[in-house]
């Protein structure tokens, strides 16, 4: 153990020194760069995203992420950029780019590009062949099952979920199989083991066998496009197998280590990546400590097999449960129990789609998975409107201390070697973490906190306090919807008494229309006259704004302006363009400044690129401003 920690400790900053810090020296600077296009991701528009991997200067190895309008590149094509900048991948609060990009070697992204030239090589056809072949079946899937259960065939049999609808994803996340939408051990698995199966029917030499394993496991990654959590299935497999072949002993625990080495070892920084941690913690769960709790619990009946396989499920959730609060927004609850049911009926769903794959269309057992899909996608979006079946937490320090929890519960483990001791940690741990978002909700409850959200100077406002949420678009961008999404996600507030559109008012009630489909919503205030949509619960203002009054806070809007009271606080979001800054109370300023404007005062938060914060009013006065 102290070899493989003292190995995995310096491949990694042997690449932090040798490849990361050389490649970011040339953050903000301007320079040339040649690579090949390693992969292509398209976008509305006729946008498109590649990743090139080549040099900086012609001196330092580097993969980039460059984004512009198509230049209808390939695989293989090599693109030459006589002149662009070089800019680390930015961190928002919908999206941490940074992390995800470096988790795949990727530290710097292009912009303001000139002088490009594409050079057409034509190779990786095999790659190219691939590609189109998985975006042919992608269509297929979703011209034959309909857009969302075909999105969903795709998720399950690719793991393929760009072109999910965001609200059918919430609702497959919310019902806990989300892990089913990317290719990892339980795809793996289930395709390998019917395979094995087949042949050990049809009395196939076992060293031919292992050989089609091989080659399927080859399939199923080029088709996913390699993602990391099935590379690691893929080498636990060949482990579980080739210890058959070689009459050794697998075991889970250090197939699992090995592979997570052998992976780490390669490329160090896949810690970043949010989905290889998980997989690594499922894994765990599912194949390490799960066995271990269960391992003396009677199977003979039928109801003692199925509160074995709950509790299997129960294990796993536990495993992942502390890191899927820390990457995601909400994480359910209710897993242990829908993995038992509909991950069976998703596997058989993922195996008619993979033979459909495998054969071409040949062979079109299609409509097994859209009766299957359909089913599943009506308890997901049944399952997802409940406020029960999901929880999430947005305090750090609860979310650190579980983490810490794991650490005693593996100490527990390894000094007691008692399953008692075990779960009576695991359950404190729970206790805890219940408890504490309890008190920090209340808390929260008793304060009024104005959210500020957007990118640049799009700005929508979100005032919460004494159990009532406001919200108000100050821009009309059709981003903020998005960013008032999950803020409302990640603080559980499922309803919002009112929700006011200031500007480009048609748009953003679409957007917000299909963001909040989750959240109940109230009142709906729109600015203008005309009736643009036949929806009741609609108010129009005009031009004197409106006013808010709730339990704990009051609102009042008028010429672009907000205005928050709170007890004897105030707190006013105007346009920066607007000469009045307010001595006595906190002023947010958003909007581009005037040009040579000289208006800087220290009672004003200027927002430009600085969104995402939240300012906590207190009943004892004063104010907290913390970032997102």
């Amino acid at each position: 153990m102290a070899v493989f920690f003292a190995a995995s400790v310096g491949a990694f900053n042997a690449y932090t020194a040798l490849r990361y810090r050389p490649v970011v020296a040339y953050c903000d600077s301007v320079g040339s760069f040649c690579g090949e296009v390693t992969d292509i991701r398209r976008y509305s528009g006729g946008n498109e995203l590649y990743t090139l991997n080549g040099r900086i200067d012609g001196k330092v190895n580097s993969k980039v992420t460059y984004f512009t309008k198509s230049l209808e590149a390939q695989k293989g094509d090599v693109i030459d950029i006589g002149s662009c900048c070089f800019q680390k991948p930015k961190k928002d609060y919908l999206f941490d780019s940074e992390r995800y990009y470096k988790s795949d070697g990727i530290f710097v992204t292009l912009t303001i590009s000139k002088d490009r030239r594409v050079e057409r090589r034509g190779s990786r056809k095999l790659g190219n062949a691939i590609e189109h072949f998985r975006e042919d079946m992608i269509f297929e899937f979703q011209m034959k099952l309909g857009r969302d259960s075909g999105a969903l065939l795709a998720g399950m049999v690719f793991g393929e979920k760009h072109g999910m609808d965001t609200n059918v994803r919430t609702a497959v996340y919310r019902c806990g199989i989300g892990h089913m939408l990317a290719v990892s051990g339980l795809h793996v698995s289930v395709a390998v083991f019917a395979l094995m199966w087949l042949l050990k029917r049809i009395r196939v030499n076992k060293y031919i066998s292992f050989v089609l394993m091989e080659a399927l496991l080859v399939f199923l990654s080029a088709m996913a496009n390699y993602p990391v959590s099935a590379v690691r299935a893929a080498i636990m497999m060949n482990f579980f197998y080739a210890a058959k072949l070689f009459r050794r002993q697998n075991d889970t625990f250090n197939s699992l280590s090995a592979a997570v080495l052998l992976i780490c070892l390669f490329q160090p920084y896949v810690v970043y990546d949010e989905g290889f941690v998980l997989s690594v913690a499922g894994t765990f769960g599912i194949g390490v400590f799960a066995p271990y709790m269960t391992k003396n619990m009677p199977k003979e009946k039928l109801y003692q097999k199925a509160a074995v396989s709950f509790a299997v499920m129960l294990c796993t959730t536990l495993c992942v449960f502390p890191l899927s609060l820390l990457f995601f927004d909400e994480t359910s609850i209710i897993s242990p129990i829908t993995n038992v049911f509909i991950v069976p009926l998703c596997s058989v769903s993922m195996i008619a789609g993979l033979i459909y794959v495998i054969t071409g269309g040949v062979v079109d057992l299609l409509f097994i998975s859209k009766f299957i899909n359909d089913l599943v996608l009506r308890v997901s979006d049944t399952v997802a409107r409940s406020r029960f079946t999901h929880v999430s937490c947005e305090s750090s320090e609860i979310i650190i201390a579980l983490l810490l929890s794991m650490a005693v519960i593996a100490a527990v483990a390894a000094i007691f070697r008692n399953r008692r001791y075990i779960i009576c940690t695991i359950s404190a741990a729970l206790i805890f973490m219940f408890v504490s978002s309890a008190v920090v909700r209340l808390q929260r409850d008793q304060n009024t906190t104005i959210a500020v959200l957007g990118s640049g100077n799009n700005a929508a406002i979100v005032v919460s306090g004494s159990r009532s949420t406001e919200i108000i678009d100050l821009s009309g961008h059709y981003r903020s919807a998005e960013y008032v999404r999950k803020y409302l996600s990640r603080n559980s507030i499922s309803t919002v008494q009112t929700i006011a559109l200031t500007q480009k008012e048609h748009s953003a009630f679409a957007c917000y229309l299909e963001e909040l489909e989750f959240v109940k919503t109230g009142k709906w205030l729109i600015y203008g006259y005309e009736v643009p949509m036949l929806t009741k619960g609609i108010t129009y203002f005009g031009e004197a704004g409106f006013t808010i009054d709730d339990e704990s806070f009051s609102t009042e809007y008028a010429n672009g302006s907000v205005t928050v009271r709170s007890g004897d606080e105030k707190v006013v979001i105007m346009p920066a363009k607007s000469d009045n800054v307010y001595p006595d109370c906190l002023t947010v300023m958003y909007g581009n400044l005037p040009k040579n404007s000289e208006l800087f005062e220290d009672s004003a938060i200027y927002l430009d690129e600085e969104n995402n914060f939240e300012i906590m009013l207190s009943d004892s006065g004063g104010f907290k401003i913390r970032r997102l």
